[in-house]
């Protein structure tokens, strides 16, 4: 008796599912079975039958039969709610009828408690855009209707409206302000709403919070700072300020911060606020005054970077400080203004003939500058204090860019009296000089030239070139001594041209004559030459 009775229940999941999935059994036949389906409950793997076929189910008739039917179960006795929880979600999803979607929203909060996959799917689905307005209001009913909103809840609804319209971002807000606790994961969701393209409320509504709560780390420091820099708003400078101020520790660009708003900032309540904070500055180590020293050279205002240069001259003593502050300097030396430079040049004097690595950054410098009087200072501030020979590289390569002449003239007085045999390097540097007909120090340059002669190849083009081409009698004489020293190869053109060039001294066209005779001359040479001692006075030179 106990079998017949059993068979028909344990044969009524196939049924459910042969029935019901068919799409050629009649409506009767299936609100029967819905019926039958109704009264058995109690039967292993009915309710899991009917959610099998709730979205192999077309005609919408049986379709609301069934979802009515589901969504009225009483699920406090079921011993695992999943299955129907994640049924009645997917055909949520499929469902294009707006009252069914409705109504099962409605059941779908009833269980919201149960399921914390439920809290999780209405906050998804509040930042969807295409909601009718009774889906929409069910579902905030939903979210307001949560009894607490766990970390993990407010996070999601965090993440799902970054993007989303203003009042979804509210939304959202105001759901992770009812989490009792924003720990570092929580903080980190509501970074990205801070960004100045959202809504000003916002932004300042959390901050507010953090600040309040004490949860902002160095991390939202490159948030906040552009506000304090660029936000026309005052009362959204205030807020930035004190929640930059709950910062802690204060990193190198809070610091800087504090010193251009204290400086900068338009308004008198932020820059006096900004300036009361600037008296709880803590000590600061040795790394943190070597990173505000590579500070200086950014594009930051007057008043910061002098603000700093106060802060660092008292321990300019350290040898690491005074280095990053060359280092900056030399790195961009042309933002600072004539307060500044003086400044800095001041505080960097005293090491500047006592530190080779501070002497060769200040030179280094100079090219950057450009400014003829800041140049002048830091070649005033260097040259005397140091041996030429430690940084003559720079000042060579200063000496040829540079176009002011009172500079240059200085610049040339430190080498001239180099030796060429132990800089070679001079060399070029000197013969440039001498073919440049406008250079005040090409007698000089030829004098040191023709010593040297015979030991630099480049040297000898730069003296033939004189003797074509000048007629100063000094620079001819000594570049012909050059010229005519032993090992040099002499040439014909060259020595010709001194000869009759009339406008220099007859003691150079005689040397240059003698030379020329002594040379193996074809019978072409030999007429030219004639030609030349034919159209002269008699007696102006001698042959023989």
């Amino acid at each position: 008796m106990d079998q017949t009775t059993q068979k028909p229940n344990n044969a009524l999941p196939g049924l459910i599912r042969k029935v019901l999935g068919s799409p050629h059994s009649e409506q009767v036949i299936k609100a029967q079975i819905i019926q039958l389906a109704s009264q058995n409950l109690h039967v292993p793997e009915v309710t899991t039958a009917l959610l099998e076929v709730l979205p192999l189910t077309k005609d919408k008739e049986t379709r609301d039969r069934l979802v009515q039917f589901l969504s009225g179960l009483n699920t406090s006795r079921f011993p695992d709610t999943a299955p129907l929880f994640a049924a009645l979600l997917d055909f949520f999803k499929q469902e294009k009828d707006r009252e069914i979607r409705t109504s099962l929203l409605y059941r779908l909060q009833e269980s919201i408690h149960q399921d914390p996959r439920l809290a999780g799917f209405f906050i998804e689905l509040s930042g969807e855009e295409n909601l009718s307005e009774p889906e929409r209001l069910a579902v905030q009913e939903a979210i307001t209707s949560l009894p607490s909103i766990s970390a993990a809840t407010a996070l999601a609804a965090l993440l799902k409206n970054v993007h989303a319209p203003t009042l979804l971002q509210q939304q959202a807000i105001e759901l992770a302000e009812r989490c009792p606790v924003w720990d570092n994961t929580m903080v980190a969701g509501l970074q990205p709403y801070l960004d100045v393209k959202n809504d000003r409320g916002i932004r300042f509504r959390i901050l507010s919070r953090l600040a309040d709560a004490r949860l902002l780390d160095v991390s939202y420091a490159g948030v906040i700072i552009p506000v304090l820099q660029t936000d026309n708003d005052v009362y959204a400078r205030e807020k930035a300020l004190m929640a930059l101020s709950r910062i802690k520790p204060w990193t190198e660009e809070i610091i800087l911060q504090l010193f251009w708003s204290a400086t900068q900032d338009g308004e008198a309540t932020i820059r006096s606020a900004a300036l009361k904070l600037q008296n709880e500055l803590p000590e600061l180590n040795n790394e943190q005054l070597i990173k505000l020293a590579g500070l200086l050279s950014s594009d930051h205002s007057a008043g910061v970077r002098t603000t700093l240069l106060q802060l660092l001259k008292p321990v300019m003593r350290i040898p690491e400080i005074r280095q990053a502050v060359a280092t900056a300097f030399s790195g961009n030396p042309g933002v600072y203004d004539a307060d500044e430079f003086n400044l800095l040049t001041d505080m960097l004097a005293p090491y500047a003939g006592r530190d080779e690595q501070i002497s060769t950054l200040l030179m280094n410098s100079i090219k950057d500058l450009p400014n003829t009087v800041q140049r002048k200072k830091v070649l005033q501030l260097v040259l005397g204090k140091v041996s030429i020979e430690k940084v003559l590289a720079p000042v060579l390569q200063l000496f040829q860019r540079e176009r002011n002449e009172e500079l240059r003239d200085i610049l040339f007085n430190q080498v001239k009296a180099l030796s060429v045999t132990r800089h070679p390097e001079l060399v070029d540097a000197f013969c440039e000089e001498l073919v440049e007909p406008g250079s005040p120090f090409r007698v000089t340059c030829a004098g040191i030239l023709a010593n040297a002669a015979e030991s630099y190849p480049q040297i000898v083009p730069a003296l033939e070139e004189v003797l074509l081409y000048d007629n100063d009698r000094e620079l001819v004489r000594l570049s012909l001594d050059g010229y005519l020293r032993p090992a040099i190869e002499k040439k014909f053109d060259i020595l010709l041209a001194v000869v009759k060039n009339e406008m220099i001294d007859t003691g150079s066209r005689q040397k240059a004559l003698d030379a020329l005779i002594k040379l193996s001359l074809n019978e072409q040479q030999q007429n030219m030459l004639a030609d030349a001692l034919s159209g002269m006075k008699p007696g102006t030179l001698k042959t023989s």
